[in-house]
């Protein structure tokens, strides 16, 4: 059995082809993966589970990455976030609450060196 690393990770993005490269990669890494579709079912999740990063696109059905982010912040969950998204979006996701942003294409690598980051101890 793989250990982990105890950390869970919430990926947020309508494109299942997102979600299965971000979950394999986290999972490669030592990190437990839970995923949704959308804004909507990323705050259902987080109101049951206590993660330890949340990933999320922009442009996703019934509520957003930015709309997301908002609504985490005024719940005051202590979560880093990642906004990503394939325009440059950077400003509106910082100012909505986000800690970081990843332009994509991204490179996995970038990521990594996001996850040190976030995570060093």
């Amino acid at each position: 059995m793989c250990k982990t690393s105890g950390k869970l990770v919430l990926i947020v993005d309508d494109r299942e082809s997102i979600r299965k490269l971000l979950s394999d990669f986290f999972s490669y890494n030592k990190y437990e993966v839970i995923m949704a579709n959308n804004g909507k079912e990323a705050l259902d999740i987080l109101r049951n589970k206590s993660c330890s990063l949340l990933i999320t696109d922009l442009d996703m059905p019934l509520m957003d990455g930015i709309e997301l982010v908002i609504k985490i912040r005024e719940f005051n969950m202590p979560l880093p976030i990642i906004g990503m998204s394939i325009e440059n979006k950077k400003i509106e996701f910082l100012r909505a609450g986000a800690d970081y942003f990843l332009l994509k294409p991204f490179s996995l690598n970038h990521l990594k060196s996001m996850l040190y980051l976030i995570f060093r101890e």
